[in-house]
């Protein structure tokens, strides 16, 4: 257990006895006792009242031998001598450690009641996961008796042997990964086994195949009996099956006066596990917005107030930390300037009342699925599937956004639908290999920079340098140490974002940069081409902008470039790309929609951007305008670079035409200008 506390932060002073702990506490300030009691637990009971009637009021969690002496000694240790928690051996040390972390929580604002639920549902979904591995391991272990009878058989054909050690490998990680030790012990002497049975003479080859299938008579005893201690912790817990919770994978914020619809929503949020915060005002949905982390909002906008309703929206992304919040509005009766308005208030969805179950099951799944700037989206790819759960759930409880998939042929479509920040990735998958993955992703430029960490049972010195001759960043060997898993996975999703915010922002105006919006571009278009779709690129330009800083100063030229960055920044939507293209030249894209319903939504802006005053060194106040071109794919090009030269010309057209105007098309065919 030292090893699970020290690797989520905690100094661990290590005592063999009651001589040796009574020296600890006189040496070390320490925080909390864990007692592994011994038999019989009465003196251990006397040493704890020992400490209660010398005034130390430690934090105690006591570890008893079995349920029935434990359940005994309940009310004495808890009401008596003030033990925080009372746990039964066998213990499964993850679940274990995210037990003393809760002894830590804060007891302020209800804290300390939401890490304890937190940690029971967290407790509920591992147990179940493991008491389901421990009804199937004896028929994947009857599968890989059957591997080895039929390697042996064929002692020269090396791709019954590769079976053998394809079998053992997953029941090592997953297996040595959920608690079965004893198991993945094993297994891991059986795929060692096999990977060297092709060069051993044949009259080895057949001591060495009746050896593993010794070994694995072994397994499956060791199986049998760590099944059973499984079973002797799920049944130490209070009917963890009949829990209806589960750890939010994300949390979204919806506004409606329709109680119904605000129940019906929450209901496929548990489905989904998604965490629905219900507001039946602008008001409160304000207040919750503030005082709950969110991913997501969800808008009703009723007839009477929907100007109220797109306040509401801007209001909500001009909160700190909301910047990239995700936005979709509802309504019964949608016109197209409710669109136009819903576009400029930064929306990515618009749906229409009355919603179908599908259709608000998959606008939930797509505000989760863009949410930027928040928690990190990891991507699994383990044709193990219970390797795969396992991890997911411990992420997942940490507040990452995990997504697995098992067929890695498949990996560059889902992330395309699913831009992950972090791979994490097997090695021995069929088909192909983890490695050859992750050299085909290096060369593509948008996840050349994507850190994939790899998890994978084989430890030898080769397969290390493999992985990182091929473009990995880290290596974790199977089975997991899930507290290892979690350190390695938040320093590098930290330094990622660290070394992307430098490369890919621009300083001035917190926008991308031309070369990282190219690269997001190129993936747009990609998208469209792939699902037919349309998108629409934008090209502004500050009007007279070289007049401000010859006549204000460079200084007030840098404030008007951080306020327009600002404003397109709070405004269009979190999916939609924003980007300084050089100079006082902005870029800007949006998924899905065409030109006329984005130059409404662009014009909004440039009535704002109008209206702000800027001030120059001297106090003296001025205001500036910006002109505008755009193009839609495939309408105006099917490349980037025609896009790009359409946009162009429209923009030159605009400017050449009294600026302070958005072009679509010729000047008298688009001819719209700020109000």
């Amino acid at each position: 257990m030292a090893n699970v506390l020290e690797g989520r932060g905690h100094k661990v002073v290590q005592a063999e006895d009651q001589i040796k702990a009574n020296l600890a506490l006189q040496e070390e300030r320490l925080d909390l006792i864990i007692i592994s009691a011994s038999l019989p637990e009465q003196a251990d009971i006397d040493w704890i009242s020992s400490l209660r009637q010398a005034g130390n009021p430690v934090q105690i969690v006591f570890v008893g031998q079995s349920s029935t002496s434990v359940a005994s000694l309940k009310n004495k240790l808890i009401k008596d001598l003030g033990v925080s928690l009372l746990v039964v051996k066998p213990i499964i040390p993850f679940v274990f450690g995210a037990q003393i972390e809760s002894q830590f929580a804060s007891d302020d604002s209800g804290d300390s009641a939401q890490q304890a639920a937190k940690l029971k549902d967290f407790e509920t979904m591992f147990l179940a996961l493991v008491t389901k591995y421990a009804h199937v391991l004896p028929k994947k272990l009857s599968d890989l008796g059957k591997a080895i009878q039929n390697a042996k058989a064929n002692p020269d054909d090396e791709q019954f042997s590769s079976e053998v050690r394809s079998q053992a490998h997953k029941i090592k990680g997953t297996g040595g990964s959920l608690g079965f030790r004893r198991v993945g012990d094993i297994m891991a002497y059986i795929e060692d086994m096999a990977m060297v049975m092709p060069q051993k003479h044949a009259d080895e080859k057949q001591l060495a195949w009746a050896d593993l299938e010794s070994k694995l008579i072994d397994a499956q005893i060791a199986g049998d009996e760590e099944a059973e201690e499984v079973a002797l912790v799920v049944s130490s817990k209070d009917s963890p099956q009949t829990s209806q919770h589960a750890p939010a994978m994300a949390r979204i914020l919806v506004v409606d006066e329709d109680s119904g619809f605000l129940d019906a929503v929450e209901e496929l949020g548990r489905e989904r596990l998604v965490e629905i915060v219900k507001a039946v005002t602008f008001r409160d949905a304000l207040d919750k917005a503030c005082i709950m982390p969110l991913d997501a909002a969800l808008i009703n906008v009723i007839n009477e107030t929907q100007e109220d309703s797109f306040k509401l929206a801007r209001e909500l992304r001009e909160l700190p930390g909301y910047e990239n919040l995700p936005l979709a509005f509802i309504s019964s009766n949608a016109l197209i300037k409710d669109r136009v308005e819903a576009a400029h208030a930064g929306a990515s969805l618009y749906l229409d009342k009355p919603l179908r179950s599908d259709s608000l099951e998959k606008a939930v799944q797509h505000l989760v699925a863009i949410r930027q700037g928040g928690r990190p989206r990891v991507l699994i790819c383990d044709d193990d599937e219970f390797f795969a759960s396992t991890v997911a759930l411990v992420l997942r409880n940490e507040g990452m956004i995990v997504k697995t998939m098992h067929k890695p042929d498949e990996i560059l479509n889902v992330m395309q639908e699913f831009p992950p920040d972090m791979l994490l990735l097997d090695v021995m998958m069929p088909g192909v290999t983890g490695f050859e993955v992750c050299r085909m992703l290096r060369q593509v430029p948008r996840w050349q920079d994507l850190p994939i960490i790899f998890l994978t049972g084989q430890t030898g010195v080769d397969a290390r340098l493999e992985a990182f001759r091929c473009g990995g960043d880290d290596y974790l060997p199977k089975p997991v140490v899930n507290e290892e898993l979690l350190t390695r996975v938040k320093v590098r999703l930290d330094r990622s974002r660290l070394l992307k915010e430098r490369s890919d922002k621009d300083t001035i105006t917190g926008l991308l940069l031309r070369r990282a919006f190219s690269e997001q571009l190129a993936g747009m278009l990609a998208e469209a081409n792939r699902l037919k779709t349309s998108f629409t690129l934008c090209l502004l330009d500050i009007d007279h902008f070289k007049k401000v800083n010859d006549t204000y100063g460079h200084l007030s030229g840098d404030r008007v470039l951080a306020g327009f960055g600002a404003l397109l920044a709070r405004r269009f939507r979190v999916d939609d790309l924003r980007g300084r293209w050089g100079g006082e030249e902005f870029v800007l894209a949006f998924r899905r929609e065409s030109k006329q319903t984005m130059q409404g939504a662009v014009l909004r802006v440039l009535d704002e951007f109008s209206d702000m005053t800027f001030q120059a060194d001297d106090g003296q106040e001025f205001h500036v305008t910006f002109s505008g071109g755009m193009a839609s794919f495939p309408e105006d090009g099917e490349s980037v670079y025609e896009l790009l030269q359409t946009a162009d010309a429209r923009l030159y057209e605009a400017k050449k035409n009294g600026r302070k105007q958005v072009l679509i098309g010729s000047l008298k065919d688009s001819a719209a200008t700020a109000t």
